[in-house]
């Protein structure tokens, strides 16, 4: 007797695993049962994978999945990273320009400052040569020279009844000539020159300063 009450629960449960079965394989998605299947993707009773980055490139292979709504843009990806490498590459090709431009000119600086004593020679070799064939020479060597250095940007800084200007000149001494304005050069000792905006060499010089009157 207790055997066929067995057999007859067995029935029973097999019966209703039945049921739930096909409750379940009609609407899936609507199905209140405790099932395996409510712990997976509801596509095809398959565990969904879409978003393991091994998978990133491929489509989702459960049945109206909507894991491809969430799926990243990989091609905004890719394009932004190729903005961002442009933008890098556009800068790191401005700095080379400039490194280049202020090398060469830096290197021309210092060419420059090796010629620039040779023009003081000059000018103190004039005031030595008493002839005038001689001195003549002398000019046209020291001339070559200047319009040279002003084929490369070179400027010689002007002191002529020029105001004494500490970014451009370098006062050797002061006196004092009641018959010129004050802070004004009245002498050049030694030429200055400029590069642009860039003093070479600045002018030493001789400044006129008047005494305040009390």
């Amino acid at each position: 007797m207790a055997y066929k009450k067995q057999e007859s629960q067995k029935d029973e449960n097999k019966q209703k695993q039945q049921q739930d079965s096909s409750c379940c394989n009609e609407d899936k998605e609507n199905c209140n049962c405790q099932h395996e299947h409510d712990e997976k993707c509801k596509c095809e009773d398959k565990e969904c994978h879409c978003h393991d980055e091994k998978n990133a490139d491929k489509e989702c292979e459960c049945k109206d999945c909507k894991c491809q709504e969430n799926k990243p843009n990989l091609a905004d990806e890719y394009l932004n990273m190729a903005r961002i490498i442009q933008a890098d590459f556009d800068n790191y090709r401005k700095r080379s320009i400039e490194n280049i431009k202020q090398a060469k000119r830096d290197g021309m600086i210092s060419a420059i400052e090796v010629i620039l004593p040779c023009l003081d020679v000059f000018k103190k070799a004039k005031q030595m040569i008493k002839d005038e064939a001689d001195k003549k020479g002398i000019e046209m060597v020291e001339n070559e020279i200047n319009n040279s250095l002003k084929t490369l940007g070179v400027e010689k800084i002007d002191t002529q009844n020029a105001k004494f200007d500490p970014n451009l000149h370098h006062a050797l001494s002061i006196v004092e000539d009641k018959t010129k304005p004050d802070n004004v050069i009245v002498d050049e000792y030694q030429a200055g020159y400029k590069l642009g905006d860039k003093v070479i060499k600045y002018s030493k010089v001789i400044v006129n300063k008047l005494k305040e009157e009390k």
